[in-house]
């Protein structure tokens, strides 16, 4: 996600850098008075046989009314004279915007006036622009009629000071949207739009600042009105993929991003950042497309092989977790086609890398084996890794993993030491092989595994987490499936072990109903033999309920019941007892 989001950031900054470049329509307050934007103000263009004094007399009233503004100013009339003699031009010859243009940049004028005008009837219809005289960049005045050369420069002086208003509303929207200030990018946008709806930047600002206020379906719409406007606009189309991943829209997503892809189709690095956000905003699936689609042009590109394994892997993970399953073998159809897809990109990657290659794709390959249920593949696999890169602990915690997949705990166990050997800081290594240990019964080991566990502290679960991993365990496997006696060890274990009263309660309280269910089994004969063989059982269950007491009150667990239980029964054995003396 962070990835996006500095792609994003980036997208922002692009835009600010716009407006930027036509910021001269929108000083801030502070240069007012020291740096005013200079205006080249040359006579409009007679057409259509009109006569040239009109076009001198608007430029003229133009320029008085530019002199009072705060932001801009008119090029000085005598520099305008020393300057043309400089170059051996008549004041004439600028009603050519090209030439305009050449003379705005060598006199370092910001702007110049272009425009025409011809007869209308009785008045005179007149086309103008102002444009930046570096970036070539116009900003159209909507042709208009005037009755006299005052009221054409006072309407030209007009759509000038909107243009200006706008982009100083546009750039307070960009500013904000680089310190995402959602709500301040979205007004001033907004005033911004007000001004004039058909601004790409205004709109591509309100979009983006909705994004950051998460609302993803105006965003859009914003967004689509804007690609109406300008089909090739790059930072709107790719961040109209974002919104459409975001809105769980794949389709449409990979169709936005596939046009931004249209307008670099040579550059596998642009397809494999595009690839890489989609990826990081949940959607690897549609990422894998992308990059498939690029192997399908230039299948040699390593890196594009690499990123299009990641993103199967990714992809058959994500199906795995929406599809809520909690056993392995239980995993879904639809995702291992795609962990095939990994492994096939992963080995092709190392068939030409060998020992060289990404150590994060030698695990997932090894992860991928495994979810396949070819774990001696894994196996296999893993121990030319950690061969080939014995120093990486990462590896060996990863080959420790298909190892106790393949049955091979001993093996398993040993190279998770050799993961801490390397690293002696690599976390949850005790307490893996407390879990893998657990099941095998042999309680010294576990204990001895919980104990180092607790020991690296916050390198490894919390000692309450890894105590119920135990007593878990031996509720499902043995507890639940009839086998108490069994569980029995497995409580008393937790209730040894470093862990928290409430946690010592539960082992308590379900060992107590061990001890009880068996005790009556042995007391059933109602014999002297099974009465004394019966007693320790029951008085040992009514110890238990006792130290169950910290999570019955915990979790409003009525033990009266239970207590009662067994002392009824300890009474009835010790009867029996001294009546058979």
């Amino acid at each position: 996600m962070e990835s996006t989001r500095a792609n994003l950031r980036r997208i922002i900054a692009s835009a600010v850098g716009i407006v930027a470049a036509t910021a001269l329509f929108a000083a801030p307050q502070a240069a007012y008075a020291q740096s005013r934007y200079r205006v080249l103000v040359p006579a409009l263009k007679a057409e259509g046989g009109a006569k040239e004094n009109f076009g001198r007399d608007v430029a003229e009233r133009l320029r008085k009314s530019l002199e009072d503004m705060a932001t801009h100013a008119p090029v000085d009339r005598s520099e305008l004279r020393t300057k043309l003699r400089e170059v051996k031009r008549d004041e004439k010859e600028l009603v050519d915007c090209i030439t305009a243009r050449q003379f705005a940049v060598y006199i370092k004028a910001a702007l110049f006036l272009c425009g025409e005008y011809r007869p209308a009837g009785s008045a005179m219809q007149v086309s103008a622009q102002f444009v930046a005289s570096t970036s070539g960049e116009a900003f159209e005045i909507p042709t208009f009629t005037a009755n006299s050369a005052d009221e054409a420069a006072q309407v030209i002086f007009t759509g000038f000071e909107k243009v200006v208003n706008l982009q100083r509303l546009t750039t307070f929207c960009m500013d904000y949207l680089s310190s995402e200030q959602w709500a301040n990018a979205l007004e001033n946008c907004n005033n911004a739009l007000a001004l004039n709806p058909n601004s790409e930047a205004a709109l591509f600002g309100r979009a983006r600042a909705l994004v950051g206020l998460d609302s993803l379906e105006v965003s859009m719409q914003e967004l689509e009105k804007l690609l109406g406007m300008n089909e090739m606009h790059a930072d709107a189309l790719q961040t109209a993929g974002y919104v459409a991943t975001k809105l769980n829209r794949p389709q449409e997503a990979l169709t936005y991003y596939r046009r931004y892809l249209e307008l670099n189709p040579n550059d596998p690095q642009v397809r494999l950042k595009i690839a890489i956000d989609m990826a990081n905003d949940g959607d690897p699936k549609g990422a894998l497309e992308l990059a498939e689609e690029g192997l399908a042009v230039d299948s040699s590109n390593l890196n594009l092989r690499l990123y299009a394994g990641h993103f199967a892997m990714a992809a058959a993970q994500k199906i795995e977790t929406d599809s809520g399953a909690k056993d392995p073998q239980e995993r879904p159809a639809e995702a291992l086609p795609l962990y095939e897809k990994a492994v096939g990109y992963y080995q092709s990657v190392f068939a030409q890398q060998g020992s060289e290659s990404d150590v994060m794709m030698l695990r997932r390959m090894m992860q991928a084996l495994v979810a396949l249920n070819r774990s001696a593949e894994a196996v296999e696999m893993g121990a030319r890794f950690v061969q080939a890169k014995p120093d990486d602990a990462s590896l060996w915690s990863s080959y420790a993993d298909a190892l106790q997949k393949a049955g091979r705990l001993d093996d398993a166990l040993a190279a998770l030491d050799s993961a801490l050997a390397r690293d002696p800081n690599y976390e949850r290594i005790y307490s893996r092989q407390l879990a893998w240990l657990t099941s095998t019964g042999q309680l010294s080991r576990i204990k001895e595994a919980f104990d180092k566990a607790v020991a690296r502290g916050d390198r490894e679960a919390p000692a309450d987490d890894l105590a119920k991993s135990v007593l878990l365990y031996a509720y499902n496997e043995k507890f639940q499936k009839g086998d108490q006696m069994g569980a029995l060890p497995y409580f008393d274990l937790v209730r040894e072990m470093n862990t928290s009263p409430l946690t010592r309660g539960l082992a308590s309280y379900l060992g107590g109903f061990a001890l009880l269910t068996r005790g009556r089994q042995v007391e059933a004969p109602q014999t002297l033999a099974s009465a004394r063989e019966a007693l320790p059982i029951f008085q040992k269950a009514l110890q238990y309920f006792n130290d169950a007491r910290p999570y019955a009150q915990a979790n409003n667990v009525d033990l009266k019941e239970p207590i009662e239980n067994a002392q009824a029964f300890i009474e009835i054995q010790e009867a029996i007892i001294k009546r058979g003396r």
